[in-house]
């Protein structure tokens, strides 16, 4: 379809044609299915041609064998006729109940339109007008000589334009004898319909050029793109319910909608890699590229677009910046329209927002406008992307030489967010590329156009690596460059991505993988190569030690050592055994102690966490801002992504190379000997939760609860072999531990092998429940998407958020609440939360914005134990629920959100177990205290 070309008048159509409606609106305006057919076929004209990146049309035209032009047709066909279905008396009678609505059915009595569904459509207890698209498009598809079966899966494209398939039984059968039971003089208004919309696209010679049979992948793409279209063009703000006399001009109007233009990359020229990376990155003068970045530079420039490149370097050697580097190369290589960058948390990608913002900027043409999105739950509460939600879009205000970024408000949330152009997530959203969820069209479009990094790879366990597995299966279905991090990956686990990726070109193979570290793996379209990268040199040599079990030996061993002051940093493996250690350890060291875990309130969370950088971060030293005593005790929260440097490292056991991670937090930068004192001048790892080791390990129970049996004894075994004997060279003994542990024959002693049979059965029995679990969700391998139906086997209501993260995390839905206090007269947000909280507030009307504000950046998840039980999960929601402000639910800040209603000692029984939370310790069940 010519988008300058005249557009076919309405008045064209017969009487009957023209009666039909596809969005009611107030008083006398409605717009006419015809119109809408127009509008959304004009506004996927527009997409195909100036929004979708040349990634995806290259991956279509793979798929279908089509040419651009032809693709575009048969978008535009796609967008034109999606709402075929509603020419049924299921959907046009819809009104009939709906005061002062009657006038939609008879206009199409006028026309000489029955509005009496026929006996087989008045049995039917729904006929949703997706299901009826299908129908007719499969009918009309065949009548142009179209293949029955192909027909069936081109027409899925309508069927599924609001997220989701309809149920098969039934559109294969009591819906297609209900299309076919229609009187004649509907059928020949609606094959009019059809008629026009064929002339208007041109589509009737694409059909039979169409010589790829279309699967899955292709249909996910074209039904993405049919829902943007149809979003686009049902915004009455943009497409009014009104006469239309230039269609031209209301498409124009229409389409002023903040879509941003594809990103095109312009990756390091070759021999300015240095000068590259100072203008990406802001790098000084006198700072040259790292020994990785050399390497990924020269392996991504010599690779095609589509490669998986694994990057495996110590923490402190650029790996975020190779990744955009190559991020950068292989968009080129392409035609990816964007980049997203993927972390395993929340606060993680928090912090790589500035940096990625930056650098997106940096490497956009001078005056592109390209559009940014933060991609989690809470993402609203983040300043610095609040911020580019009101940039104004004015290609004149992007700086001198660099693009301007902003937060479309088009492409925004959950759903749309991810066809920004650069995005920053949790690594869920890439995950849900592999979860059944309505519109996962969506999240396939804006993942097909990109460039996808994945940081800390090592953090994902056995549940989440089969849905990582599947996604990059979908990934290289669709030629899209992918780079992942690690700090090291064990070999079976590099090796289950790089099948899984390479299964997409070639038959994975059974080569031997590379020990050598650090190490750049590429693998896709131009084979496989590993590259070793020369090591740094020996940064740490830290001393390992077991030390007793409990809080009161931990209590012994720090003043001991910290006597003449020192940052030490104790991670536990539970929060509850966190917040046991403060305890004790703030009796001791009053004000020197702080706490750190996923159990504070979200502004809490991260008010300590910039505090922590700010006093143990690069920046400070002591006499500026590093304090000369400090105790940290956290959970896993300062396992990831926190650029500290402590003293004295104490760890409870965890799997190698977790504890090596924890290790990458000890003596992490160079600092002078006054920095550091003298009994803490050398590093030291202090080792806890072993109640005993003789005969066999006997470990605390959070921790054995936590990890898998196997990979703790593993990880045991491998420190008591040597390390804990000669201690830990950094980065030096990093991969060997690694692969010793994960290895298939770890220096398990004799005396454990029982112990150890015991922990590789249950292990396997673990992993093989999580394959089934997340079997259930998942979605099928590429190769086996035959078609839409096939990808939606889980028919369910629409996934939330925390719904979806527990599907791609393995574990169950979590509560989330936000602690008020209340009071005789209404409640009130916790006094250090709000500036606003000496306010009692009415529950019954919506709180003031700043207010609703600061409330909203005070959501805390309820511990474990509530949501594990269906019983108390149940229990809890209800009885939160009753006690949560009705004024909530009119709040654009809280509105679905749950109120945790506090006493005055900021305490509640909630569904049998008695809370507290404070703000030294987080929220704690306090049910069994005496």
């Amino acid at each position: 379809m010519d988008d300058t070309a005249p557009i076919t008048a309405l008045s064209e159509l017969s009487a009957p044609a023209r009666a039909f409606w596809a969005k009611p609106g107030e008083d006398d305006a409605w717009l006419p299915l015809a119109q809408h057919m127009l509008d959304s076929a004009g506004v996927a004209g527009r997409l195909w041609a100036d929004w979708v990146p040349e990634s995806v049309k290259r991956s279509l035209a793979e798929q279908t064998g089509l040419e651009d032009d032809d693709l575009r047709t048969l978008v535009t066909w796609l967008a034109c006729t999606h709402d075929a279905g509603k020419v049924t008396t299921t959907f046009q009678t819809q009104l009939d109940q709906v005061p002062d609505r009657g006038r939609y059915s008879e206009r199409l009595r006028e026309a000489g339109l029955s509005t009496e569904p026929n006996s087989v459509e008045h049995q039917m207890l729904r006929f949703p007008h997706g299901m009826a698209s299908g129908v007719i498009l499969t009918r009309w598809l065949i009548e142009q000589g179209m293949n029955p079966r192909a027909a069936v899966r081109l027409a899925s494209v309508a069927d599924a334009h609001h997220g989701i398939t309809s149920d098969p039984p039934i559109r294969h059968g009591r819906a297609v004898d209900a299309i076919a039971a229609y009187p004649v003089a509907w059928t020949a208004a609606r094959q009019e319909l059809l008629e026009w919309a064929a002339d208007l696209t041109g589509i009737r010679p694409i059909l039979g050029r169409m010589r790829i049979k279309l699967t899955g992948p292709a249909l996910n793409l074209l039904t993405g793109l049919v829902i943007m279209a149809d979003w686009i063009a049902s915004n009455a703000d943009a497409f009014p319910l009104e006469p239309v006399t230039d269609q031209e001009a209301r498409l124009e109007r229409g389409l002023t909608v903040d879509l941003t233009d594809p990103w095109e990359a312009s990756p390091a020229p070759a021999g300015a890699l240095a000068d590259h990376m100072r203008q990406r990155f802001g790098w000084p003068e006198d700072r040259a590229p790292r020994p990785v970045q050399i390497v990924v530079d020269e392996v991504a420039r010599s690779s095609p677009g589509a490669t998986l490149m694994i990057i495996e370097a110590p923490t402190g050697e650029g790996k975020t910046e190779s990744a955009l580097l190559a991020a950068e190369h292989l968009a080129a290589a392409s035609g990816t329209g964007g980049v997203i960058v993927a972390a395993p948390t929340m606060s993680t990608a928090d912090g790589l927002l500035t940096r990625t913002l930056d650098w997106a900027e940096r490497a956009s043409a001078p005056g592109q406008v390209v559009s940014m999105f933060l991609g989690h739950s809470k993402s609203h509460l983040n300043q610095t992307f609040r911020e580019l939600r009101f940039r104004d879009v004015d290609r004149d205000a992007a700086s001198v030489g660099n693009g301007l970024a902003i937060a479309s408000q088009w492409m925004s949330g959950r759903k749309k967010g991810i066809l920004s152009n650069f995005c920053v997530a949790t690594v869920d959203q890439v995950l849900f590329m592999a979860l059944q969820a309505r519109h996962s069209m969506l999240r396939h479009l804006g993942l097909a156009g990109k460039a996808v990094v994945i940081d800390e790879v090592h953090a994902y366990d056995a549940y989440m690596t089969e849905y990582l597995a599947t996604a990059l299966r979908w990934l290289a279905r669709y030629r899209v460059p992918v780079v992942l991090l690690s700090a090291t990956l064990p070999i079976a686990q590099r090796r289950q991505l790089i099948d899984a990726y390479e299964s997409e070109f070639a038959q994975p193979s059974a080569r031997e993988l590379s020990t050598a570290y650090p190490l750049v793996t590429s693998v896709g379209a131009g084979g496989f190569r590993e590259t070793e990268v020369t090591a740094r040199r020996t940064d740490i040599r830290a001393g390992l030690r077991l030390i007793g079990e409990g809080e009161a030996a931990l209590g012994d061993e720090l003043a001991a050592r910290l006597t003449d002051g020192g940052c030490a940093l104790v991670i536990c493996n539970t929060i509850a055994r966190a917040q046991n250690a403060y305890r004790t350890l703030a009796k001791t060291l009053p004000g020197e102690v702080e706490l750190h875990h996923a159990g504070f309130m979200a502004s809490d969370r991260i008010a300590k966490e910039e505090r922590l950088r700010a006093e143990l971060g690069p920046d400070a030293s002591h006499g500026a801002g590093r304090p000369s005593r400090r105790i940290v005790v956290a959970t896993q929260v300062a396992e990831q992504s926190l650029d500290i440097d402590v003293d004295l490292l104490v760890t409870d056991i965890a799997p190698i190379d977790l504890v090596i991670q924890r290790i990458g937090r000890l003596h992490r930068h160079q600092r002078p000997d006054s920095d550091r004192p003298l009994a803490v001048r050398e590093p030291v790892v202090l080792i806890r939760g072993i109640e005993s080791l003789d005969p066999v390990p006997v470990l605390e129970g959070g921790t054995a609860a936590v990890y898998d049996p196997k990979l703790l004894l593993a990880g045991l075994a491998v420190l008591l072999d040597g390390p804990l004997e000669h201690g830990f060279a950094r980065p030096d003994d990093i991969a060997p531990l690694v692969q010793a542990a994960y290895g298939d024959s770890p220096p398990i002693p004799d005396a454990w092998a029982d112990a150890w049979s015991d922990a590789v059965a249950e292990s396997e029995r673990r992993r093989e429940l999580a394959r089934g679990r997340a079997a259930t969700w998942r979605f099928p391998d590429p190769g086996s998407a035959s078609d839409l139906d096939c990808q939606f086997r889980v028919r369910t209501k629409e996934l939330g958020e925390q719904v979806g993260l527990a599907q791609v995390r393995d574990s169950d839905p979590s509560i989330e609440v936000i602690p008020v206090r209340v009071s005789e007269g209404g409640y009130s947000p916790l006094p250090w939360t709000s500036a606003h909280a000496a306010s009692v507030l009415d529950p019954g009307i919506i709180p003031p914005e700043a207010t609703a504000r600061d409330l909203a950046a005070a959501t805390v998840r309820l511990p474990s134990r509530f949501s594990r039980y269906p019983w108390r999960f149940d229990a809890a929601v209800e009885q939160l629920e009753a006690s949560t402000p009705v004024g909530w639910a009119q709040s654009t800040w809280l509105r679905g959100e749950l109120a945790l209603p506090l006493d005055g000692d900021c305490t509640v029984e909630l569904a049998g177990r008695r809370l507290r939370y404070d703000r030294d310790l987080g929220l704690a069940d306090i049910t069994d205290e005496s």
